[in-house]
């Protein structure tokens, strides 16, 4: 009897389908694709919408952006002072860079082979020559990312527009050591404080995520309303060649890691971050989503905080599995087309020059695309070629934040398994 009241009650207190916040971001997301289709099939005059579709995206970003600095700042603070030593802080970055490296290099190495496979340079014709005005600034060198992580002013790191993150990381993560040397009495409010501002933050993330759905549809409408369907064309195999790796990695390589590291159904794992992973698509952001990814890894998969607060800031900046296999089929797509033949060391040799370059690339859109100027310059290819990219980079951008997104939520879930085996 008892237990016929408790199903019941089960089945009263869960929610309709449509009230759940991924299927009204995913809603959001299909209505915003059918807009902007239908715009461009009716010949709809742009300049009455597209200026509402961006408005309603950049304010959604907006919001998402205001409450990040402050979320990473608490979380990841509570995070290093929660874990009691320095002996098992340190127990729980090796475990996190090691699953950052690995991830990555299985990603690069996936983007190689396919674009090996399919070769899409070589079925191809583009005029580069027409690209050649349209290139992007070189990002600084591999020494300067080492030395921008130590802030001169961790002040005007969290004040710079974008935020300075690996200098926040850096400092924060700093703080939180060293408080681990002083006594409780003295650390003790500083715990306090953040763990208020995190208490807030999350509430306000709360309310953000009300906003969700119409902010995905202003999105993804936007971007089919300006995007014309010529170019696609053009570079169609590329396309193809990119999307094949990243959903492959995506859908197979890291759910066989979460399989193999929790003994679990890593699709009932996606389909909890799925509100974070529909974001992450839609606004091409690792860092304007990381609020909304700790929210569903630590409420949907009840990932501890003192876990999930370390490895995903840190993997917002330096865990870029998408990033990485895009920069490798990217270069080789541009060498295929260019008629330029790499041999397998100078393809091994972008393999790391893409894994570092990724670490460095900001989670904000088109950092990716920056990023691979580096390796092109490495491997002796024109930087004016990165023109190419430039008109179909924002799908592939979508893309890949996505894969990144998921890189990091199941780091959490695995690195949680790994230093706390018997949490359920």
């Amino acid at each position: 009897m008892s237990s016929t009241k408790t199903n019941k009650a089960h089945t009263k207190s869960k929610k309709p389908w449509y009230k759940e916040l991924h299927w009204q971001i995913f809603i959001g997301l299909a209505l915003g694709c059918l807009v902007g289709v239908s715009i461009r099939f009716f010949s709809l005059p742009t300049e009455y919408f597209t200026p509402v579709f961006s408005m309603g995206g950049k304010i959604f970003l907006r919001l998402l952006k205001m409450v990040v600095l402050p979320l990473v700042i608490a979380s990841l603070l509570l995070g290093v002072m929660g874990v009691g030593s320095t002996k098992e802080l340190s127990r729980l970055g090796s475990r996190t860079m090691l699953y950052y490296i690995v991830t990555s290099l299985l990603s690069i190495t996936t983007g190689l082979i396919f674009v090996n496979l399919i070769s899409p340079g070589t079925r191809v014709s583009v005029d580069i020559e027409g690209m050649t005005g349209k290139t992007l600034d070189a990002p600084t060198s591999f020494s300067d990312i080492l030395l921008r992580m130590i802030p001169e002013n961790p002040f005007h790191s969290m004040a710079a527009v974008p935020f300075d993150m690996l200098g926040v990381l850096f400092f924060i993560i700093a703080l939180g050591v060293f408080s681990l040397q002083v006594t409780k009495e003295q650390r003790k409010p500083l715990a306090d404080f953040a763990e208020s501002i995190n208490a807030i933050m999350l509430k306000m993330v709360e309310g953000i995520l009300i906003l969700a759905p119409i902010g995905v549809f202003c999105l993804v409408a936007d971007i089919v309303t300006d995007v014309g369907m010529g170019v696609f064309m053009s570079l169609g195999w590329y396309l193809i060649t990119v999307i094949l790796a990243l959903a492959f990695h995506f859908l197979v390589i890291i759910p066989f890691i979460y399989f193999l590291i929790r003994k679990e159904n890593p699709y009932d794992y996606m389909k909890q971050m799925s509100p974070a992973l529909l974001t992450a698509f839609s606004s091409a952001s690792s860092a304007a989503t990381l609020s909304l990814t700790m929210d569903c890894t630590q409420k949907n998969k009840k990932v501890s905080s003192k876990v999930s607060s370390i490895v995903l800031p840190l993997g917002a900046t330096v865990n870029m599995d998408g990033t990485a296999l895009y920069e490798g089929v990217a270069v080789l797509f541009i060498a295929q087309l260019m008629g330029v033949d790499l041999d397998m060391g100078q393809q091994f040799l972008i393999l790391l020059t893409a894994l570092l370059a990724s670490i460095g690339a900001a989670g904000i859109p088109h950092a990716g695309l920056a990023m691979m100027v580096v390796i092109l310059e490495v491997v002796g290819l024109p930087l004016e070629a990165t023109g190419l990219l430039l008109a179909v980079d924002r799908i592939v951008d979508m893309a890949r934040t996505a894969v990144n997104v998921w890189s990091d939520s199941v780091g959490a879930a695995v690195i949680e398994k790994v230093i706390e085996p018997q949490k359920q």
